[in-house]
């Protein structure tokens, strides 16, 4: 039996701050990632993505507006069915907040959930995922929506 290739993703992401992230909170951007199926219902995975947190105004007068998040995670996936799957992930996050005067690497955690569509030829990525990470003793994190499409 042939090993299958792997398989790409390419998409938009609208990210939510949810703990302790910046006073900007909400966030766009996009994401990259790969995976390899190493059996029936478990593929390894990397993921990288860039998300430029907009806040809720526009324009910040006092040029605050600057924070940003990318996260470089790999993990594993398990697929319960073959287009459903949930995934654990760690690596570094990349990131400044506003009060920040220049960017930080971190330690990251993650996980997500997504759905593979159509079921049939799975060429469409819809996917909810954590991103956390530890700065100043406090935990930091935001969730994300995600659309991909998938390139084989």
């Amino acid at each position: 039996m042939k090993p299958a290739p792997p398989i790409f993703r390419l998409g938009a992401t609208v990210s939510f701050g949810l703990s302790n992230l910046t006073s900007n909170h909400v966030g766009i951007g996009g994401l990259v990632g790969a995976e390899k199926m190493i059996s029936k219902h478990f593929a390894v995975e990397t993921e990288a993505s860039y998300n430029y947190f907009t806040g809720d105004k526009t324009i910040y007068a006092d040029a605050k507006n600057k924070s940003y998040a990318i996260p470089l995670l790999a993990g594993i996936k398990a697929y319960p069915t073959s287009n459903i799957y949930a995934a654990l992930r760690t690596g570094a996050v990349y990131f400044l907040l506003n009060h920040m005067s220049s960017a930080r690497v971190r330690l990251g955690y993650g996980l997500a959930g997504g759905i593979n569509l159509p079921k049939k030829t799975n060429r469409l990525n819809v996917q909810v995922a954590y991103t956390g990470l530890q700065y100043d003793g406090i935990s930091r994190g935001y969730a994300t929506l995600a659309a991909a499409i998938i390139i084989r």
